[in-house]
């Protein structure tokens, strides 16, 4: 959900682990998956909890060929789109002033006689432009991001920077002393 931000050297990071020992990038997956955990726990305790639906959709990855692991409103760009809120609540958003359209719904009847109120959308997928009834602005009040998912969790971080230090440790010490896999 956070921005990626490039760094200088990660493509020098990245061969660098794919030449990992198998034993040592296995205790990393471990690592991650174990601390993955606790972070989505975390998470999920600063959550906003209106409906429970974004508790739902937080769930936590790790990727093992890359050694990434990812937490936060994971899935399906459908299952995303359904929780579309959860990024706005995470972030905030700006006051703004936005132009909204009120359109006029069509009734339909179907061939069991259940009678639906719907929007008339065009072959593209879009809405019709003539069912347009009225425009207006309304104003969008500021709303400071709760940081539930991208916010800092400095102690869980620095426990696993901790246990990949002595992991990192345990395999350079096992390399130099000649042992080919930690």
């Amino acid at each position: 959900m956070a921005r990626r931000k490039s760094l200088r050297g990660m493509g020098r990071v990245r061969r660098l682990f794919r030449r990992l020992p198998a034993a040592v990038a296995g205790e990393i997956v471990v690592e991650l998956h174990v601390t993955g955990r606790e972070i989505l726990a975390a998470a999920k305790a600063r959550t906003p909890r209106a409906t429970g639906a974004l508790l739902d959709g937080e769930s936590q990855r790790v990727r093992p060929k890359l050694l990434r692991l990812q937490v936060g409103l994971l899935g399906t760009p459908k299952g995303r789109s359904k929780l579309f809120y959860g990024r706005i609540q995470d972030l905030g958003r700006k006051a703004q002033v936005v132009l909204v359209e009120r359109r006029r719904r069509v009734k339909r009847t179907l061939s069991n006689g259940l009678e639906l109120s719907l929007l008339r959308v065009g072959a593209n997928g879009r809405k019709r432009s003539e069912d347009i009834v009225s425009t207006y602005r309304m104003k969008v009040r500021a709303m400071p991001g709760k940081r539930f998912i991208t916010g800092r969790f400095p102690d869980l971080r620095g426990k696993l920077n901790r246990n990949l230090r002595g992991i990192f440790s345990r395999a350079l010490a096992a390399t130099a002393a000649g042992g080919g896999d930690a």
